[in-house]
């Protein structure tokens, strides 16, 4: 029996689903608890450079009401969320030691990608292909934050796979349908095929990372001692002055006894 394609409303309901819990979450974080710890201000930064690439079909063409509210929402929220970063009371708990991914290593490769690989040469399409193939490296800096990072809180976990798994989820109908999907848009399969490894690539290594790093503090607080292979040899914590002051000792007692 053939599979089914999976429903493409469904797929966009569900991704939008996760977008807005994402969201949702972050914003919260950031207003109420004013904790942004873990998470990456490059990839906030990416995602507002993705909606306003992908949504310039906002200043000359109208779909409807609830199409133009959907995109000004993402917009809006997507550069609220890098102002609070920046200049809320939130941002004193950025990691800006961590967060440091080069952002042209990101974004000029995808700008030439898109120059040469897309369906039609214009410039709204060229656009929008930036904004596909800027997505899906644009986790990577909240994922390089994390391993730097190696501990830190599970909602920032929980919202890392939320961010990831809203395109994943909306790929899965091109996955399911991928031979229509193809003729229609190569390219934007491609860049969903190749955003899943790296989404689960990295969340691969974030899990591992996160077992060893509880595995290594269980050992710790199991009081078990650990060696420390840092430590620099001190000669200094040897007391060596006592033994010299023993030999003194036993060199006088021949003297003495000769003496009698």
């Amino acid at each position: 029996m053939p599979v089914q394609p999976f429903s493409m409303d469904a797929a966009l309901l569900g991704g939008g689903i996760f977008h807005i819990l994402s969201r949702k979450l972050l914003l919260w974080k950031l207003l109420w608890d004013k904790n942004c710890r873990g998470i990456s201000l490059i990839t906030q930064e990416l995602y507002l450079i993705i909606f306003i690439f992908r949504y310039l079909d906002l200043l000359y063409l109208y779909v409807s009401i609830g199409n133009t509210i959907v995109k000004v929402f993402h917009l809006v929220v997507a550069l609220a969320i890098v102002l609070l970063m920046r200049y809320a009371p939130a941002s004193q708990s950025y990691d800006a030691d961590l967060d440091t991914f080069p952002r042209g290593a990101l974004v000029l490769p995808c700008l030439v990608l898109a120059i040469f690989l897309n369906r039609v040469k214009l410039i709204i399409e060229i656009c929008h292909s930036f904004s596909v193939y800027l997505e899906v490296v644009a986790l990577v800096p909240q994922f390089v934050l994390l391993y730097k990072r190696q501990v830190y809180e599970n909602w920032v976990l929980v919202f890392t796979v939320l961010c990831g798994g809203e395109r994943l989820l909306q790929g899965v109908s091109v996955i399911t349908d991928w031979q229509e999907s193809y003729r229609e848009d190569p390219y934007s399969v491609i860049a969903d095929m190749v955003q899943a490894v790296v989404f689960l690539s990295g969340l691969a290594l974030l899990l591992l990372q996160r077992f060893q790093v509880k595995k290594q503090q269980g050992m710790n607080e199991s009081g078990a001692q650990l060696p420390n292979f840092d430590e620099v040899w001190d000669a200094s914590k040897f007391k060596f002055e006592d033994q010299e002051a023993v030999r003194g000792d036993s060199s006088r007692v021949p003297m003495l006894s000769g003496g009698r």
